[in-house]
């Protein structure tokens, strides 16, 4: 098996994407996990309960996983290497990322306690299970149900998180989706309706100065800039955006032409209002790409979030959740072939429907129609 060495600095890691980086694609689990799989006629979805993430999505016309990304237990932040380890696509809750210092002495660990805990299985059949974990060092629990479309190639998440101190505060949720080998290549390219942004790097004090709109992002402070939608340039970054003022949906998908796949994630943006896509290289090649939609538009801890302003167009870098609030959430997926298709121009998110507009190798337009289960 080839291996795919990340070597993330700690800067990033404090970006929230960041985790030490994984020495290897991860084809088999961990000896804690403990999978949960659920299935219909054109989907294979695996969740984790040590941890709680997703680590595989599989069309059964076309079984490539986009979720083999991981690290090992020693790859871990210390404070996280007592639990489960980064994999595939799992929930940060309470912070993107690394804690304070007093958060960390108290024994915080990085991204939250769901992802590193294992979660309570309640209820399962062949298409939804529902299961729950708990943060207490946050005063937090949350809930999620997860169910496969019948007769689709979809699942739709639907969480919720419940504030159980009798304090109110700022918190986040960060969906942390990373894609690995095989089906991250320097032939994958990414799309979405996401707008206005900035690199991480330049995030702080002023997230506005050296802003940029997609797909042209700056990759440093001489105005370099980069194609964000592609994986072919051997960058390391974290770009931040948010989306049209208009739009009530956010969505983003990554297309594998080579594989002749997309892998897509839709939701409301009233839930969601920010994305972050982390592209790392490693030994000439692409090593992970994080799809990551959430709460938390600058990766810092809330001391510096909130002791200046740094907002961004207007919108914060955290929510505010009160005393024994309920904040509930949800977003759907889709894993689907899509054989000689060169761009996705558009996804259009109505009434029932999700309308994909592609644009074929050739030059012609084609659109796929799946069931909205938002």
């Amino acid at each position: 098996m080839r291996k795919w060495l990340l070597g993330i600095s700690l800067a990033v890691l404090t970006l929230g994407c960041g985790t030490p980086g994984a020495e290897e694609t991860r084809e088999n689990p961990v000896a804690e996990s403990t999978p949960v799989k659920l299935s219909n006629d054109q989907l294979q979805v695996t969740i984790d309960a040590y941890g709680g993430a997703f680590t595989q999505i599989l069309h059964n016309e076309n079984p490539v996983n986009p979720l083999t990304w991981g690290v090992t237990t020693e790859q871990m932040p210390e404070n996280n290497k007592s639990g489960a380890p980064f994999q595939g696509h799992f929930l940060c809750l309470g912070r993107w990322g690394q804690p304070s210092k007093g958060e960390m002495a108290a024994g915080v660990p990085h991204n939250g306690e769901p992802a590193n805990s294992l979660w309570t299985i309640s209820q399962q059949t062949k298409t939804e299970v529902k299961m729950n974990a708990g943060a207490p060092l946050d005063g937090m629990v949350v809930a999620r149900s997860v169910s496969l479309l019948p007769n689709a190639p979809v699942f739709r998440v639907s969480e919720s998180f419940t504030n159980t101190f009798s304090l109110s505060r700022p918190t986040n949720v960060v969906q942390h989706i990373t894609l690995g080998p095989p089906f991250l290549s320097p032939a994958l390219t990414v799309h979405t309706n996401a707008t206005h942004g900035f690199n991480q790097k330049f995030a702080l004090p002023d997230p506005h100065r050296l802003a940029y709109e997609w797909p042209q992002g700056v990759a440093d402070t001489t105005g370099r800039t980069i194609d964000m939608r592609r994986t072919d340039e051997e960058e390391n970054y974290v770009t931040t955006h948010l989306f049209p003022d208009t739009a009530t949906y956010g969505w983003v998908a990554a297309l594998q032409p080579e594989q002749g796949l997309i892998l897509g994630y839709i939701w409301r943006l009233s839930e969601y209002p920010w994305i972050n896509i982390w592209n790392h290289y490693a030994d000439g090649q692409p090593a992970a790409k994080g799809l990551e939609f959430g709460t938390t538009g600058i990766g810092a801890p809330y001391e510096q979030l909130i002791m200046k302003d740094t907002r961004f167009r207007g919108q914060t870098s955290f929510e505010y959740i009160d005393a024994g609030e309920t904040l509930e959430k949800s977003f759907a997926g889709f894993m689907l072939p899509a054989p000689n298709v060169s761009s996705i121009e558009d996804i259009e998110v109505r009434d029932d429907q999700i309308i994909l507009y592609l644009k074929g190798a050739a030059g012609s337009a084609n659109t796929i129609t799946l069931p909205n289960p938002l």
